[in-house]
């Protein structure tokens, strides 16, 4: 895997939106603080076009991300939010460019598409806050952890622990996101190989039977059989719908990975949660779970 060259003050990163466009001006507020990291900031030249719910037409959003992937001067791309849409112009993308010179990728949610999809070409990227929800009443923490993590490159997490934790330890690539994003991607080339990867998986909005319908999905397709160890972050707003499965999100997890004896971690901060810690997609991790913490280093 390759990982992409740290930022330093002065470097130049662009925004642009892949996915649906900004709802609101929020995102200005991300890049006065990108700003106040010294970066110089572009905005992609669709980057607030609106068409429908994208940010623009599938060929605006195209167009743009290949300029972002192509310019030797921009050294971040920063999808401004997600939502829906990258999926669908992942495969008109050329990456060879930016094989060749990698840059990193930053976002989550349905940006989850790009990261994974960078994976399977063998560069790093950062799952991690965009610039539309840096601000967020409590993201502190996990916005000074991106600083740090894209100007000094070191990931050093540390939390208590959920009773519901599988104890042990694991070190390999982590790969993961969206639950949903991940599903999606079964049986296309955006899907990276599972096997001996610590897997990160999170979602928002979801009703539970829902979610439980998508892990049992990635335990049919073998993906849970196959894994070092799993790491569950947030799943906000995801509750019991008119059909009950009678479980919660940890339950769920547990059932379709009975059986397995690799680590898992629940409550990570990750995901569509103001502490949403950045993590790096694509390089060698190591996770330890055990009685009264859950540690995450490289």
């Amino acid at each position: 895997m390759k990982t992409p060259p740290l930022l330093r003050p002065g470097d130049e990163v662009i925004l642009l939106s892949p996915a649906s466009h900004p709802k609101s001006d929020q995102w200005r507020q991300g890049v006065e603080v990108l700003e106040s990291w010294g970066l110089k900031v572009r905005l992609a030249p669709h980057a607030l076009s609106h068409y429908f719910g994208f940010g623009g037409s599938d060929e605006e959003r195209l167009s743009d991300f290949q300029l972002a992937l192509d310019d030797p001067a921009i050294k971040a791309i920063f999808p401004i939010r997600g939502g829906y849409g990258s999926s669908r112009i992942l495969d008109q993308l050329n990456f060879e460019t930016f094989i060749k010179q990698p840059k990193w990728i930053i976002g989550f949610s349905d940006i989850t598409a790009i990261l994974n999809h960078v994976a399977n070409l063998g560069i790093a990227s950062i799952h991690g806050p965009m610039p539309h929800n840096f601000c967020q009443v409590g993201g502190d923490e996990a916005l000074e952890m991106l600083r740090n993590l894209l100007f000094e490159g070191k990931t050093h997490i540390e939390i208590e622990a959920d009773s519901d934790n599988r104890l042990g330890k694991a070190e390999s690539i982590l790969v993961g996101g969206n639950l949903s994003l991940i599903v999606h991607l079964i049986g296309s080339k955006s899907l990276p190989d599972f096997r001996g990867k610590i897997l990160l998986l999170e979602d928002v909005g979801e009703n539970l039977y829902h979610i439980d319908r998508m892990v049992l999905q990635l335990k049919r397709a073998g993906i849970l059989d196959q894994l070092a160890g799993l790491i569950v972050g947030g799943f906000s707003d995801c509750k019991e719908a008119g059909l009950s499965v009678g479980k919660n999100v940890n339950q769920i997890m547990l059932e379709h990975t009975f059986g397995s004896q690799y680590p898992i971690a629940f409550e990570f901060p990750s995901g569509h949660i103001a502490q949403n810690f950045p993590l790096v997609f694509g390089k060698n991790i190591k996770l330890l779970v055990n009685a009264d913490k859950v540690q995450l280093t490289d």
